[in-house]
C-alpha cells in the first residue's frame, strides 16, 4: 500500500510541476490543466514505469493472498448444503 501511495504522490507532483511550468504561458485555466495531465501522464509512463511495476506487483500479490483465504462455511451453511443435496 505505501508503494501505491508513493506512485501516486508521485505522478500527481508530475502533473503540478508541468502545470507550474505551463501556467505562464496558457494562462490558469481548463487548457492549461488538461495539457498539464496529458503531459504529466505521458511522463510518469515513461520516468515511472519501476515504480508501477511495484504496485502492480503488491496488487498481484493482494489479489492473491485474498483468492488463498477462502471463506470457511458455518455449521449452519453446511448443514444447510446438506439438506438441500438430499432434495434434489
Amino acid at each position: 500500500m505505501r508503494n501505491f501511495w508513493i506512485y501516486t504522490l508521485a505522478r500527481l507532483g508530475i502533473i503540478v510541476g508541468v502545470g507550474l511550468i505551463l501556467q505562464p504561458f496558457l494562462g490558469l485555466n481548463l487548457v492549461m490543466a488538461m495539457a498539464a495531465i496529458i503531459i504529466g501522464a505521458v511522463l510518469s509512463y515513461i520516468f515511472l514505469g519501476g515504480m508501477r511495476a511495484k504496485v502492480a506487483n503488491d496488487i498481484e500479490n493482494s489479489v492473491a493472498k485474498r483468492a488463498a483465504n477462502t471463506k470457511r462455511k458455518s455449521v449452519d451453511e453446511d448443514t444447510e448444503d446438506r439438506i438441500v443435496g438430499d432434495e434434489n
